[in-house]
C-alpha cells in the first residue's frame, strides 16, 4: 500500500500545476488500485497588502491518495514499461554529453535515427509511468544532442518537477532555460540545485550565471564571490566574475540569454 500526497497549485503566471498526480497515474497504469482518497486542506493566498481589509483567494488544495500497489511490480504493464525504458535509454546513452565521459557524435543520419527512436521508446514508457523522472531527463539529453533546446527544456522541466533533489536535473533544466532566455525559471532551478549541495562551488557559480542573465547583478556578484571563496582557483568563476563586473560598469551589454552572453 502506498500513500501519495497530491497537490494542485494555481499561479497567476504559470497557471495550474500538480504534484503527485503523475505517480498516482503511473501506478494505476501498471495495475495499482486506488483504495481511498482523503481530502486535505485548501491553500489560500492573500490579495494585496491592506491589513485592514484582508482578501484571500484560493491558490491550491491538497489530498492524500492511498493506492494498493501489490500487483504493480509484476504486472505486464510494468514489464513493458521497463523494456521500453531500457531500450530507449540504451539507444540514447552513447550520444549523451556528460562530464568526464566521451560520447559519440550525434550529427550523422544514423545517430539522429537512433536518438529519435530512443525518444519515441522513452515517450512510450512515460505514457505508462508519467512519474519516471529519469526517462524525461534522458529524453532531454537526446534533444540536447539533436540541437533542440525547446524540447530539451520541456523534457528537463518535467524531470525537474518530479525530482527536485537531484542537482544534475536542476542544472540541465537551468541551462536550457538560460539558452531560451527564461531567466526566472533558470534562477529558480539554480537556487534549488544549491539547496541540494550548499557547498558546491560549481552549483553556486551556476546560480551566479543565472542571476547575471536575469539582470540581478548585485546578487550575481555576491554569489560568484561565494563560489570563489570555496574554489579560489576556478577559472570559469573568475571569468564569470569579470563578465558580471563588465555588465555592472556598462562595458558589456546586459545579456538576456546564453547566446548573448557568449557573443563577442
Amino acid at each position: 500500500m502506498r500513500e501519495i500526497g497530491v497537490g494542485i497549485r494555481i499561479d497567476v503566471n504559470e497557471g495550474l500545476s500538480f504534484t503527485g498526480i503523475e505517480e498516482v497515474n503511473g501506478l494505476i497504469n501498471r495495475g495499482g488500485i486506488v483504495t481511498s482518497i482523503e481530502p486535505g486542506g485548501a491553500i489560500m493566498r492573500k490579495l494585496g497588502e491592506d491589513e485592514d481589509n484582508v482578501r484571500l483567494t484560493l491558490s491550491g488544495c491538497e489530498m492524500k491518495v492511498l493506492v494498493d500497489d501489490s500487483a504493480v511490480e509484476s504486472s505486464p504493464e510494468t514489464l513493458e514499461h521497463n523494456r521500453l525504458y531500457k531500450e530507449g535509454s540504451d539507444l540514447i546513452s552513447p550520444y549523451m554529453q556528460l562530464v568526464n565521459r566521451d560520447s559519440l557524435p550525434g550529427d550523422s543520419p544514423m545517430a539522429r535515427e537512433r536518438l529519435e527512436r530512443g525518444i519515441d521508446l522513452l515517450n512510450q514508457a512515460i505514457s505508462i509511468n508519467p512519474a519516471n523522472w529519469a526517462a524525461h531527463w534522458i529524453v532531454g539529453k537526446a534533444h540536447q544532442v539533436l540541437g533542440d533546446p525547446e524540447n530539451a527544456c520541456e523534457a528537463f522541466g518535467k524531470s525537474f518537477a518530479l525530482q527536485k533533489g537531484n542537482p544534475d536535473v536542476a542544472r540541465e533544466y537551468m541551462f536550457e532555460c538560460l539558452k531560451l532566455g527564461r531567466a526566472a525559471k533558470g534562477i529558480a532551478a539554480a537556487r534549488q540545485a544549491v539547496t541540494t549541495k550548499p557547498d558546491d562551488a560549481g552549483l553556486i557559480a551556476n546560480l551566479a550565471l543565472a542571476l547575471l542573465i536575469g539582470g540581478k547583478l548585485d546578487e550575481a556578484a555576491d554569489t560568484v564571490h561565494k563560489a570563489l571563496a570555496i574554489a579560489p582557483t576556478d577559472q570559469i568563476s573568475h571569468n564569470l566574475k569579470e563578465m558580471i563586473a563588465d555588465v555592472q560598469a556598462g562595458h558589456r551589454a546586459q545579456p538576456s540569454n546564453m547566446a548573448e552572453l557568449n557573443a563577442k
